[in-house]
C-alpha cells in the first residue's frame, strides 16, 4: 500500500492504477483500495469511474467520512459537466453525510467549503453558498475563489461587491466578461462596453464576448455597430440559439420584417433549439417593440 501511495503522491497515476488493480485481485473487499482508485480517477478527471469506485468503497465501509466526501466531489464534477442537477443534489447529500460522520472534516479537508459553495451555487441557494465561499477564503485566497464569490454576489444582486471580487484578477478574460455583464445589468453601458472590449482583446475567439458587446451597443442606440458586432459572434458560432436571438433583437430595431424572417427561418430549420429559444424569450430583457415581435413568433413555435 505504501508503494501505491508514493506513486499517487508523485502524480504517477497510471502506475498507481496498475498497482491498485493488481492488489484488488487479492483483496477484492478492501474499501481503501477502492477509495484510492476513486482518488486516482478523480485526479485524472474520470469522474464517472471515480463515482463507481467510491460507491463501492462506501458500500464496504459506510462510516468513513473521507469516502463520502470524495464521492461528493466526484458527483458534483460529473453533474456539473453533464448538466445533471440530480447528481449535484446527491453530491450535497454525500458532503453533508461526511460531516455527520466526522464533524471536524471541514477543517481537515480544505476543499470541502469550496465544493459546498459550488454545489449550493448550482442549486441556487446563494445565501448559504456565500457563507461557504467565505469559509473557503480562510484556506484559499485564489482568483478562482474570488470569481465564484463574485458570481454568488451577482445572483444576490450585490453588484458593486461582485465587481470588487472580479477585479481581483484583471488578467483573466472571464473576469473581465463578468465585470462587463455586471455593469450591463446595472445599466452602466459605457463601463460595460469598456470591459467587453478588454475581454475580447484577450480572447477574440469567444463569441459570447461579442454578443455582450453587441447587446450593450443596442441599449446605447448604436444599432449599426451592434449589428456588425453580433455578426462577428455568429461567424464564430453560427447556430448558437442565444446569439441568434440577440441578432434578431438588434434586427427588430432596424427592420422588423427582416427580424421576423430570420427568426422564423431559424426556428423552422433548427428544431433542436426551439425549446432554448422559447425559454429565452420568456426571460430575456428586451425593448417593448422587440417583446411584441418575439411573442408573436413564439405563439407559432413554442
Amino acid at each position: 500500500m505504501s508503494e501505491i501511495l508514493e506513486l499517487i503522491n508523485k502524480g504517477k497515476f497510471d502506475e498507481a492504477l496498475k498497482r491498485l488493480k493488481e492488489e484488488m485481485e487479492q483483496k477484492r473487499d478492501d474499501p481503501e483500495l477502492y477509495y484510492l482508485m476513486g482518488f486516482v480517477y478523480f485526479k485524472t478527471g474520470k469522474y464517472k469511474r471515480a463515482i463507481d469506485s467510491l460507491s463501492k468503497a462506501v458500500s464496504l465501509k459506510k462510516n468513513e467520512a473521507k469516502y463520502h466526501c470524495l464521492l461528493g466531489y466526484s458527483l458534483y464534477e460529473e453533474g456539473y459537466n453533464i448538466g445533471d442537477e440530480k447528481l449535484i443534489r446527491k453530491a450535497l447529500k454525500e458532503l453533508q453525510l461526511s460531516v455527520e460522520i466526522d464533524k471536524d472534516l471541514p477543517n481537515k479537508e480544505k476543499e470541502y467549503h469550496y465544493y459546498m459553495a459550488n454545489i449550493l451555487y448550482e442549486l441556487e441557494d446563494y445565501e448559504k453558498a456565500l457563507e461557504e465561499i467565505n469559509e473557503t477564503l480562510k484556506f484559499y485566497n485564489s482568483s478562482e475563489v474570488h470569481k465564484l464569490k463574485g458570481d454568488i454576489l451577482f445572483q444576490l444582486k450585490k453588484y458593486d461587491k461582485a465587481i470588487e471580487e472580479y477585479k481581483t484578477n484583471l488578467n483573466d478574460d472571464k473576469n473581465l466578461y463578468a465585470i462587463a455583464y455586471t455593469y450591463f445589468t446595472m445599466g452602466k453601458y459605457e463601463q460595460a462596453l469598456e470591459y467587453y472590449e478588454k475581454a475580447i482583446s484577450i480572447n477574440p475567439e469567444e463569441p459570447y464576448y461579442y454578443e455582450g458587446k453587441a447587446e450593450t451597443l443596442l441599449f446605447m442606440g448604436k444599432l449599426d455597430e451592434a449589428y456588425s458586432t453580433i455578426k462577428k459572434a455568429l461567424d464564430i458560432d453560427p447556430d448558437n440559439p442565444h446569439i441568434k436571438l440577440t441578432e434578431v433583437e438588434i434586427l427588430a430595431e432596424i427592420n422588423s420584417k427582416e427580424a421576423t424572417k430570420v427568426l422564423t427561418e431559424y426556428l423552422e430549420e433548427m428544431y433542436e433549439f426551439r425549446e432554448v429559444i422559447c425559454e429565452e424569450i420568456k426571460v430575456r430583457k428586451v425593448k417593448e417593440k422587440t417583446r411584441e415581435l418575439l411573442e408573436k413568433i413564439s405563439l407559432r413555435f413554442c
